[in-house]
């Protein structure tokens, strides 16, 4: 595992309650977030998160992939890409998370596509009347195994620019969620 680092610091808010992603989803212009408001442990296992252990319990996101595919359909266009979900973290804040339980060789990481998908996001979000302010990290989640070399690889790939934190899922509960 890489050099332990403070990853509190590298975000600067953490989770509080349900309500800030809930008060966000009301706002939106569409009307489409709303249904879209997911418990994070559901989202994770449709992202193919396969550990038995669950930190999550009753925490609840956005499930960004979802609201894109069905403004695609309304609008009768293509589909963008999304980072795969979001949820509140302190008081209007979000952060967006993408999953990449599927990298087992890190050469498979594209970061042009990962940037594209935190533009098209922040396009998203800004579909909703309610000022929120965009955590500047994305969270990406690795899998466990082969943690070390993945994190490794992504961060090499990534420019400064590009503000990525990677993680697994037990850091993220951790980070963000278990301080508060």
């Amino acid at each position: 595992m890489p050099a332990k680092k403070n990853l509190k610091a590298e975000l600067f808010h953490c989770f509080i309650s349900n309500d800030t992603i809930r008060n966000f989803a009301s706002a939106d212009k569409y009307a489409l977030m709303p249904c879209f408001i997911k418990p994070i442990a559901e989202m994770l296992k449709n992202e193919h998160y396969k550990r038995k252990e669950m930190p999550f319990k009753n925490e609840v996101g956005i499930y960004l992939d979802g609201v894109e595919i069905e403004q695609a359909k309304r609008n009768k266009v293509n589909r963008k890409r999304t980072v795969d979900f979001l949820f509140g973290v302190g008081n209007n804040w979000i952060l967006f998370t993408e999953a990449k339980f599927d990298v087992s060789n890190p050469r498979e990481m594209k970061v042009s596509e990962l940037k594209e998908k935190i533009v098209h996001s922040k396009e998203l979000v800004s579909n909703s009347r309610m000022v929120v302010q965009i955590e500047p990290n994305t969270i990406v989640l690795l899998k466990d195994e082969n943690f070390s070399q993945l994190y490794r690889e992504l961060k090499n790939k990534v420019s400064n620019s590009l503000k990525i934190v990677p993680m697994t899922v037990s850091q993220l509960y951790n980070t963000v969620f278990a301080s508060r």
